[in-house]
């Protein structure tokens, strides 16, 4: 089964959505404020310097365009810089943002608590309970289920009571003392919220 690495892969994605959120804010604010603030040094102040100060039988006074090339366009080029740095930063985090909103909006509009979120897929063992649902298409008991997930019958029961505690998978039916499973209604519109995310959706091999 692939589910494994979807969801690593989907894990990987909200973490590098969350980091490029936090870096493009800081940064944005950071390159916003520089290319706003005003101009360290006034134009004015070396050109009246040069033409207060009398110059000797050796010097020049330097006119007004040499004065006000050197530094002043140095300080332009800066802060243009700082205007394209913020202005990619901004794109970044307005792109993480919308991408977000999207993974929040079609959670939300599934009803689903954040809390099976976190059980299904960023709490510890998440892939093994989603590999749960996808087996319990039809019903099977516990060891059918360790059987066919390669993993202990102990680790089993866990997973499939902390499924049945959110409603996700019910009893079916009995035979003697054994119990047999299956996904409910709840549990199959899970597995197609998950799909549109682009989780889940190749399940079987």
């Amino acid at each position: 089964m692939k589910i494994d690495g979807e969801i690593v892969r989907f894990r990987k994605y909200l973490f590098v959505n969350k980091l490029i959120l936090v870096l493009a804010f800081i940064v944005g604010i950071a390159a916003t404020f520089l290319a706003l603030v005003p101009f360290v040094t006034s134009p004015a102040g070396p050109l009246t310097a040069a033409v207060t100060t009398t110059p000797s039988s050796n010097q020049t006074l330097p006119s007004t365009a040499q004065v006000m090339s050197g530094p002043l366009i140095t300080i332009q080029i800066g802060y243009q810089d700082y205007g394209y740095t913020a202005l990619i930063s901004w794109i970044g985090f307005a792109t993480a943002l919308i991408w977000r909103g999207h993974i929040r909006s079609v959670w939300s509009r599934s009803h689903f608590s954040y809390d099976t979120f976190r059980l299904i897929i960023s709490m510890r063992g998440a892939q093994t309970r989603l590999k749960l649902l996808h087996n319990l298409s039809g019903p099977r008991n516990k060891l059918q289920l360790a059987t066919a997930l390669g993993i202990d019958w102990k680790a089993v029961d866990k997973h499939v009571q902390m499924l049945e505690k959110n409603g996700l998978i019910q009893r079916s039916n009995t035979s003697g003392t054994t119990i047999f499973y299956e996904v409910t209604d709840k549990g199959r519109r899970l597995l197609e919220v998950l799909e549109e995310l682009g989780v889940g959706d190749h399940g079987r091999d």
